[in-house]
């Protein structure tokens, strides 16, 4: 009896180690199956629009190591023998600028790295997450979760790389600043009380820069041309009054010089909100009357945006020079 039962549990033994076998054997072929994955998609003018990717070499992921090693060292002179030579001609004056002027400390830990090539490409291209923390000379500091791409040639040296970041905003890690913060109050109740601010990005400096520079060669013309057709001003002597874009062509007919003169514009608008936006601009401005007299004073204005991009209001809080 004895016997008997020890061939039995040895055959059934035996039947769960073949059928082990054949499953282990099955997943290594069906992983073998595949030798490449994913999709390449720049569009058809590329000519390697629709390639998959396959994996690399492991020594790629050396190469990125110790770029990465050289980076935390801050020495440009290790960095620049693992990079092409276009590489290192067209950022040498960044990299070195950075490195002894900017940063006091750099600290990039990999922590995964996926070497891939394109099928019919002789590039690799090495993926890596990445935790970065930052400390710069003047106090700062900033921590980032990174992604980026490197890019190896067939030589095996690195020509460059693309990043995607997150900035951790815990204040232990990033006083660097932040792209959104503050918070919006809203006069009595208003649905967007407690939100955030961000800084828009319609080009608000940039329109107000040549606003600037036209107001100050006083062409009422060019002036007239950024304010909506309608438009509020609130002036620092109190009241409130309608204006016209119209009516901006004669603002200089009693003036027989100004000087306008800006040293910080702040575009923001409230998160999760239409375009419309707001731009603080602290300024100091002359008015030379053409009767002789002068107005001169420290200026602080809120540039009102429409959603056409154009000025429709205008808040103005002055003071007298020292």
């Amino acid at each position: 009896m004895k016997k008997n039962k020890i061939l039995t549990l040895l055959s059934i033994f035996g039947m769960f180690f073949v059928l082990a076998c054949n499953n282990t054997a099955t997943m290594v072929n069906n992983h073998n199956d595949h030798h490449s994955a994913g999709k390449f998609m720049p569009g058809e003018d590329n000519e390697l629009n629709g390639n998959a990717y396959v994996l690399a070499d492991d020594k790629s992921m050396d190469t990125v190591q110790a770029s990465t090693d050289a980076y935390n060292a801050r020495d440009w002179d290790a960095m620049k023998a693992l990079y092409t030579d276009d590489f290192v001609e067209n950022s040498a004056e960044n990299m070195t600028d950075y490195f002894d002027n900017q940063v006091e400390s750099l600290n990039m830990n990999i922590y995964a790295m996926l070497p891939v090539q394109l099928e019919e490409d002789d590039w690799t291209r090495v993926l890596t997450w990445a935790t970065e923390d930052r400390t710069f000379q003047n106090g700062s500091k900033e921590r980032h979760e990174l992604f980026e791409i490197y890019y190896i040639d067939e030589e095996g040296k690195l020509g460059g790389w693309n990043q995607w970041n997150r900035v951790d905003p815990d204040p232990e890690f990033t006083t660097h600043g932040l792209s959104e913060g503050g918070k919006f109050f809203g006069r009595g109740e208003s649905e967007y009380s407690g939100r955030p601010l961000v800084f828009s990005n319609r080009g608000e400096v940039e329109i107000l820069e040549k606003f600037f520079a036209d107001y100050n060669n006083m062409d009422g013309e060019a002036v007239a041309g950024y304010f909506a057709d309608e438009w509020t001003f609130k002036a620092a002597t109190g009241g409130t009054s309608q204006r016209t874009s119209e009516g901006m062509k004669s603002v200089f007919d009693n003036l027989d010089s100004v000087t306008w003169t800006p040293f910080s514009m702040v575009p923001l608008k409230i998160k999760d909100t239409d375009p419309g936006s707001g731009v603080t601009v602290y300024s100091t401005e002359k008015r030379v009357n053409k009767d002789g007299t002068v107005w001169e004073k420290d200026l602080v204005e809120l540039f009102f945006f429409d959603l056409d991009g154009k000025i429709d209001g205008v808040e103005q809080y002055t003071r007298d020079l020292e």
